[in-house]
């Protein structure tokens, strides 16, 4: 069943535009107390987190407002990362957590995730029922009162915790980290000051760009979806290793210094071959469909079960915990390791790859992954669709273009008015003949539709 407020990755879209009104984050307040804090003897503890966003603030309150109508006692961590958020949301035993973020999208953008006590992002069923509850409050006619509620600070202690579990992740090793010099790119978002400290503290040498956010740039042509810039800063610091995350920091991509651009698939890729040369056992891994075929060839080769799910680290995530799997990811960047965190964490992934790509240097082993062909194409559209019609025509340029030469995926993106065509096959000018072809066809077909 088609949803009408989330998406791929929770609520997402542009603030003060419908259904993103202010009104509209009161009822979800209330629709979401309703949903999952059903009222008993005791007041529910609700932990808020955002990123840099100049929004951020004024949904936090708005949300507050439909909350405390259902008796619940409110928390706010302040700017801090969405894996952050999940992370103490259970560690201090919250009955919720909520990330007020628009993750890897421009500042006009804004959204929220919502994490369980467990520190998990809550499921199909949780979001229906909030949305069903939506629609019982506009039905009764919810009256709210407009005044501001009480947010007890927990910024400090949030953040303490949160770095300290990041870096008991990893065996510190000053002597062997300070002669690593790292460029992070933290793309004006949540980790613009905790990055850098964490990396610090790991004993690495730090350069930091993007650490200035001045609520509108926020991934403006920087964080892990813009790395036009990263390779000359790089070169320019002498680095190892460019480091960029995306805005509410659940994302990474990595350039090395020899400016190879390492994605989800190729971070998948070190930290299995680096488990490997260190004798750790490793049960299986959940990629997406958009995961390239060679990892899922290595993967097979060596004997490591793989499982393809949708794109979206929540459908990763089920199946990991199905399998009982604690590696899977993304190759957007989002890196899931469950016996460190309940959701991808941009932190703690760098300081397990930084980790296992040391194992491999003093092993002369090579962590690049040789991938298949692949282009991504995505075309945009202003205009909402019928979800119908974006489904035939979707299912008409997959018939018209699939081939056993070729492995090809055309969704609708989860949280953009966007359809994204990933094309992969051995050879690369096959690659690019044929994407432009289904972009071509695709372009064609939403003109006569819009």
């Amino acid at each position: 069943m088609s949803k009408k407020y989330f998406g791929t990755d929770g609520i997402r879209g542009e603030f003060g535009t419908k259904p993103l009104t202010e009104d509209f984050f009161v009822l979800l307040g209330a629709a979401i107390g309703r949903s999952l804090l059903k009222s008993n003897s005791s007041k529910k503890k609700v932990l808020f987190g955002c990123d840099t966003r100049e929004s951020s603030n004024q949904i936090i309150n708005l949300i507050s407002i439909g909350l405390s109508s259902e008796n619940c006692i409110l928390h706010n961590a302040g700017i801090i990362s969405t894996p952050a958020i999940a992370f103490y949301t259970k560690k201090n035993n919250y009955d919720l957590g909520i990330v007020v973020s628009a993750s890897h999208n421009l500042y006009q953008d804004n959204g929220i995730k919502i994490f369980n006590k467990n520190g998990y992002k809550i499921n199909s069923e949780d979001e229906n029922y909030i949305e069903n509850n939506i629609e019982k409050l506009v039905e009764e006619n919810y009256q709210y009162n407009n005044k501001s509620c009480n947010l007890i600070d927990v910024s400090k202690d949030a953040k303490k915790k949160y770095i300290e579990s990041c870096l008991a992740t990893i065996n510190l090793n000053k002597k062997t980290n300070n002669n690593i010099k790292l460029t992070l790119d933290l793309a004006n978002g949540a980790n613009y000051e905790i990055g850098k400290e964490v990396f610090i503290k790991a004993g690495y040498r730090v350069n930091c760009y993007n650490n200035k956010p001045n609520g509108k740039n926020i991934n403006e042509n920087c964080g892990s979806t813009y790395l036009n810039n990263l390779p000359g800063q790089i070169n320019k610091d002498d680095s190892m290793y460019g480091i960029s995350m995306d805005g509410d920091g659940d994302r990474i991509i990595i350039v090395d210094k020899y400016n190879n651009i390492l994605d989800g698939d190729d971070i998948l890729y070190t930290l299995v071959i680096g488990k490997k040369a260190n004798h750790e056992n490793i049960s299986g891994i959940v990629g997406t469909t958009m995961t390239n075929y060679a990892l899922e060839n290595y993967l097979k080769k060596e004997g490591i079960e793989f499982i393809r799910t949708d794109v979206g680290d929540k459908y990763v995530l089920k199946e990991m915990k199905k399998n009982n799997y604690e590696l899977g990811g993304e190759a957007s960047g989002h890196i899931l390791m469950l016996n460190y965190s309940t959701t991808g964490d941009a932190i703690i992934a760098a300081l397990q790859f930084l980790y296992y790509s040391d194992i491999l240097n003093k092993n002369n082993i090579s962590n690049i992954l040789e991938k298949y062909p692949q282009k991504i194409t995505n075309i945009f559209f202003e205009q909402d669709l019928p979800e119908k019609l974006i489904d035939i025509l979707i299912k008409e340029a997959s018939d018209k273009f699939s081939s056993s030469e070729s492995r090809l995926v055309i969704r609708k993106s989860g949280t953009e008015n966007c359809i994204r065509i990933m094309l992969e096959a051995k050879e690369k000018d096959i690659v690019e003949k044929i994407s432009g072809q289904i972009k071509d066809y695709i372009k064609d077909k939403l003109k006569k539709l819009l």
